[in-house]
């Protein structure tokens, strides 16, 4: 059995957009969909947290800095096969200060902190996945998000983080080009996008573990 270990914010937990912190069930999740298309041979764990960041600390929302709790999710894993890091939507909060190259600056330090770390089979590496995640739309309703800067921010966020994969020979997958945000909350992708999603991760997924 392959192990995958999806490491993402609110669109990896499931929430559904426009509610009140609802979340879909397991079998409409991508998480859930990515289990039942690949099958038995894979497992897939599911690591989502709401307002995760790539790197920032919420002042108003404590432990959100995914940087921070890698080293946990790595060590509570081993061994995985491959890990699919999908964060930077709320890096895209007007309260933080970063920009999209600030993103691809930490997708560096996450690579070298996934590198080297024994943590794949027989104490090897295990792949990197990075997956830009869905673009912020002007509909957005959250007030943590501006509707002309949180937008441009996750448009060009894609293109750093593909530059930086290439660099860092990581493994890349655009969320934005197979799914979109929900126009409930102009953040979240409904069920169709959950199981969009999902679908082009198979095929990814399987070029990379059963090449």
């Amino acid at each position: 059995m392959k192990t995958i270990v999806c490491y993402g914010d609110s669109n990896t937990w499931g929430y559904i957009p426009g509610s009140a912190e609802e979340r879909y069930p397991y079998d409409i999740r991508w998480t859930g969909v990515l289990q039942r298309l690949l099958g038995a041979e894979y497992h897939v764990i599911e690591e989502g947290l709401n307002g995760r960041t790539t790197c920032f600390e919420d002042p108003t929302w404590p432990d959100r800095n995914g940087f921070a709790s890698l080293p946990v999710i790595l060590e509570s894993h081993f061994p995985m096969d491959l890990i699919l890091i999908m964060l930077g939507s709320n890096d895209a909060k007007h309260i933080f200060p970063g920009k999209p190259y600030a993103c691809g600056r930490a997708l560096e330090l996450y690579v070298r902190q996934i590198r080297g770390s024994g943590y794949g089979p027989d104490k090897k590496d295990p792949e990197i996945l990075v997956v830009s995640p869905v673009l912020v739309r002007q509909c957005v309703t959250s007030d943590s998000f501006d509707p002309v800067m949180s937008v441009r921010f996750t448009q060009e966020l894609g293109n750093v983080y593909r530059k930086y994969a290439d660099a860092l020979h990581v493994h890349f997958l655009d969320a934005a080009a197979v799914a979109q945000a929900d126009d409930a909350d102009g953040l979240h992708m409904n069920a169709q996008g959950h199981a969009a999603f999902a679908r082009a991760l198979q095929e990814k997924i399987l070029s990379i573990l059963e090449a």
